[in-house]
């Protein structure tokens, strides 16, 4: 092996998010320069983004001891930490990084964002007010801070004046992308809709995330072909599975994390919020049964009552596990899982889990698009870049809500996101009796629930409800075209009441 060639295409696997890759490529190099402090750092980097935790601490344990003065390790492990939901930890190495060097926009970032999910903003604002006045000049990551914060904090034109300082220097793309997404929700705030529509599509196309729409077409046809209702009344069911889990789903910017936090506030219940254990779980099943990985599980005619128990269990120790991690109760007598893509899965889940409850979250289509577009999400949720293939699989995850509830009569009950603004009493009454637990007038000041949130909706669900999201999608009605083609092309009539 040459080691230069060897840490040359470590970097350029590093550069284009494989971190895999980069990973295996970095622990050869390392064997023949084990002092380096940057290759454990960026081994530990690496392991963080794969949740590869307890390697991701050792190789950035190494890189400290190596050059104990030196920030970045300790900003990799305030993400690694943050990762793994141990806030405290994360805040501590944040902190020492700042102590190492004042100002660091790195670990700056990620003081305010833990700050921020955990609804302490004052404390961030006091945070990047003190990075701010040491900068010669705005760093794009201190700017990225402010922004996250900006709305929250009455700082929406400074935010808008450091943003578009940053946007003039010459980025490299996925920063520029990011810092788009910012500016638009900036614009968008202020009312320059299509100033901020026109840094949404920049952003879209510098993200650079692939999306197969005709791939997914198949996929979705598969699901529907295997689903059928003889298929799934002749599969067995996990006998003796808990009751406790309740799954929120339906598609991302639908109200899952809203309607996660009013049953979060009963004092008989708590939230884990995207728990991805289910998807894992499908997957794992396709690959054991088929020997291919597939996006949906499709093989109800091979499953067995012991596959549905074991399934079931590694779930429910998932849950439990990250409940712990939270200081959320494990002993709930429910606890949500608001993972929106377990949508695909609501067959499956039922085999498993034969008494949990499933709620649906929907709202008009135009307005859970329009957000998913302007969200900028992180991984590979590539319909979210193109308007047509938002729409297309819009379209798709109403079809197969629509086909678990009708088709297959499993008992989910659709929550509307405008009849629970317009009616969250009787919604919320609504929701508790679902779910077997008793009114609890708790559930009605969710916003004031003390719990973390580490979703997009982290600001959302600390204040009351309000209805200014409803029929946002207005302010961009004569841009949206390609994205009502994809409604189309998927056989969804948004106008349709749901």
């Amino acid at each position: 092996m040459d080691p230069t060639q060897t840490f040359n295409q470590a970097q350029r696997a590093f550069e284009s998010g494989d971190w895999q890759t980069a990973l295996s490529l970095f622990e050869q190099v390392v064997k023949f320069d084990k002092k380096n402090e940057q290759i454990h750092t960026a081994m530990g980097f690496c392991a963080a983004r794969l949740s590869r935790f307890d390697d991701g601490r050792r190789y950035l344990a190494k890189a400290v001891k190596l050059k104990p003065m030196a920030p970045e390790p300790h900003v990799q492990l305030g993400y690694l930490e943050a990762a793994d939901y141990n806030n405290e930890k994360a805040l501590a190495h944040y902190r020492r990084a700042v102590a190492v060097r004042p100002g660091h926009p790195g670990a700056v970032f990620g003081l305010v964002d833990v700050l921020r999910k955990q609804g302490e903003y004052d404390a961030a604002f006091a945070e990047i007010t003190k990075a701010l006045s040491k900068a010669d000049e705005p760093d794009v990551q201190l700017a990225d801070a402010l922004a996250l914060i900006a709305v929250k904090t009455g700082q929406q034109e400074r935010a808008i004046e450091l943003v578009r300082e940053v946007l003039s220097r010459d980025l490299e793309d996925k920063r520029r992308a990011i810092m788009l997404y910012r500016f638009a929700e900036l614009l968008n705030d202020r009312g320059e809709y299509d100033k901020a529509f026109d840094a949404v599509l920049e952003g879209s196309v510098l993200k650079g995330v692939p999306w197969d729409t005709d791939g997914y077409d198949l996929e979705f046809e598969r699901y529907f072909k295997a689903w059928t209702k003889d298929a799934f009344e002749a599969a067995p069911r996990a006998s003796g599975s808990s009751e406790q889990p309740v799954f929120v789903l339906g598609m991302p910017r639908s109200g899952t994390s809203l309607v996660e936090q009013i049953i979060a506030s009963h004092k008989s219940a708590t939230g884990v919020g995207e728990l991805p254990a289910m998807v894992g779980i499908a997957g794992s099943l396709q690959v054991r049964l088929t020997g291919a990985l597939s996006k949906f599980f499709t093989e109800p005619g091979k499953l067995t009552e012991s596959m549905l128990v074991e399934g079931a269990s590694h779930y429910i120790k998932s849950m439990h596990d990250l409940a712990g991690k939270l200081n959320a109760p494990v002993g709930a007598e429910r606890i949500v899982d608001k993972q929106p893509h377990n949508f695909a899965h609501i067959p499956l889940i039922r085999l498993m889990f034969p008494e949990a409850r499933i709620i649906y979250t929907h709202r008009d289509p135009r307005d859970t698009a329009v957000s998913c577009f302007f969200q900028g999400f992180d991984g590979p949720m590539g319909y979210c870049y193109d308007l047509f293939a938002l729409g297309k699989y819009t379209a798709h995850a109403d079809r197969v809500v629509r086909h678990a509830r009708c088709d297959l009569g499993i008992d989910v009950l659709p929550v509307r996101y405008e009849s629970l603004i317009e009616d969250p009493e009787g919604q919320i009454r609504s929701i508790l009796d679902h779910i077997g637990l008793p009114f609890d007038e708790a559930c009605l000041s969710f916003h004031q629930t003390k719990r973390l949130v580490r979703t997009a909706s982290t600001d959302q669900v600390r204040q009351p409800i309000y209805k200014g999201s409803i029929g946002r999608w207005k302010r961009y009605k004569d841009r949206l075209g390609p994205l009502l083609e994809g409604f189309k092309a998927g056989g969804l009539d948004p106008d349709e009441n749901c």
